[in-house]
Formats: C-alpha cells, structure tokens, sequence
C-alpha cells in the first residue's frame, strides 16, 4: 500500500505500463479480470494511450492456450504470404471459447471490484478525468468516460471474434454487431473471410458492423461461393463516408 500514490498515473505500476508495447489480458472462465478495477484501469490506459498500446486476450482450456491478438503475432508477420498470415490467424482465434468471447461484449468495467475501496474510488475519478484534488471524492455512478471505455473494450472483443460467433449465428443474438458498430476508436478492420465461405445474411451483418468513423476496411471473401449481389449490395449500403 506504501508504494500506491494517490493519482494512478503516478504509480510505479502505471509507469510500467508506459515501458510496455501493450498489455496481456489473461481470462479466467469467469472473466474474473472484468471485474477488478486495477485490470480494469490497465484496459483503460491501453485503450486510450496516445502510443497505441497493443492489447492481447488469452485464457485457458483443456486443450491448452487461446490466444486473442491486436494484429498478427511475430511469427504469423514472417511469412511471406500476408494473406495466408491472416488466414492461420482466424484459425487461432477461432479457438477461442465463445462463452467467454460474450463476456466481454458487455463490459461495465466502472462497476469492477477492488480490495481496497480507496482504490476503485481513485481509478474511477481518473477514468472520468476529474482533476488530482477531487480524486478522493465519491465517483460518478455513470459517466461519457466509462461508456467510451466499455465500448472500446467491446468492439476488441467484437473484432477478434466475430469469425467465431458468425460460425455459431450469434453475431446478432450475442451483441457482435452492435459492439463493434459502437467503438468510437475502431478506425481499421481487416476481415479474411475466404476459410469460412459467409453468404449473403453474413455479410449483411458485416455491414451493419461498421462503425461510423471507420477509416480502413478490408475484406477478403475469396472463394466465397455463397456470396452473390444482395450480400454485397447490403454491404456497400452500410460502408461509412469516413472511408479513405
């Protein structure tokens, strides 16, 4: 406790962090992390650093560890062939228990636990970018800043599996769609579709994923029989101006 200063920024811990490429979320079956407000603070920073912090999501199985990655992983960036890089990386991720993939589609990361409440209660007037001297005083029980976390968090989960709950039809019925239509930083998806073969209604649902500030997206849908004119029609409908 000595060692915990009263701004989280000026920790020892937060300082760490700003050492690192980016952060390594480890899942439990109950997605445990979701709840404790110091791994909470850890997704915030990530997902609000200037320095675009990599944010990479495992947990394991029976079968051994599944990994989620912001991008490629070294390995996957050697191979000469890009696509098929991509390909083996929706091969990984498809590994990931989709249970767990929901839970966090829906994180209320404002409402994480902490051992010492003093804690929670300084994390989440940092969350909410209240100035040093009110960083003791009772948090908000809802604020802008907790909403653009949660969703950014969301929209990670979203992205990484979407293949996955595509494969299962739950896109729609588990929240996909909406997470990831509601990151406000989302800003690239690149989406390799060519090892699942979607048809029309999924890439309708791809379409109505994209989020309005949208800079980049790339689709692959190679040897995609089942996709004809009204599953692109319906995408083209939902691709945003932002575009580039």
């Amino acid at each position: 406790n000595e060692e915990l200063v009263k701004d989280p920024s000026k920790t020892s811990f937060f300082k760490a962090m700003m050492l690192a490429r980016g952060i390594l979320l480890i899942l439990d079956s109950a997605a445990t992390p979701l709840t404790r407000i110091w791994c909470a603070y850890e997704e915030y920073v990530a997902l609000t650093s200037d320095s675009a912090m990599l944010l990479d999501i495992s947990t394991a199985t029976d079968s051994g560890a599944d990994l989620l990655t912001d991008g490629l992983t070294d390995a996957e960036k050697a191979l000469d062939d890009e696509g098929q890089a991509r390909r083996l990386q929706v091969h990984r991720q498809a590994a990931f228990p989709l249970e767990l993939l929901c839970k966090g589609l829906r994180p209320l990361l404002h409402k994480a636990e902490a051992s010492q409440p003093i804690d929670r209660v300084r994390i989440l007037n940092k969350i909410a970018r209240r100035d040093l001297a009110e960083l003791d005083e009772p948090p908000h029980e809802e604020h802008d800043m907790y909403d653009e976390v949660n969703c950014c968090l969301a929209g990670v989960f979203a992205q990484a599996g979407w293949i996955k709950g595509m494969l299962n039809g739950r896109v729609r019925k588990d929240g996909f769609t909406e997470a990831l239509r509601s990151d406000p930083h989302r800003k690239v998806w690149i989406l390799d579709l060519s090892m699942v073969d979607p048809d029309d209604a999924d890439l309708a649902d791809v379409g109505e994923a994209l989020p309005a500030q949208l800079l980049q997206f790339t689709l692959s849908c190679r040897r995609c029989e089942q996709v004809n004119d009204a599953g692109l029609a319906a995408l083209a409908g939902h691709l945003p101006g932002s575009l580039q």
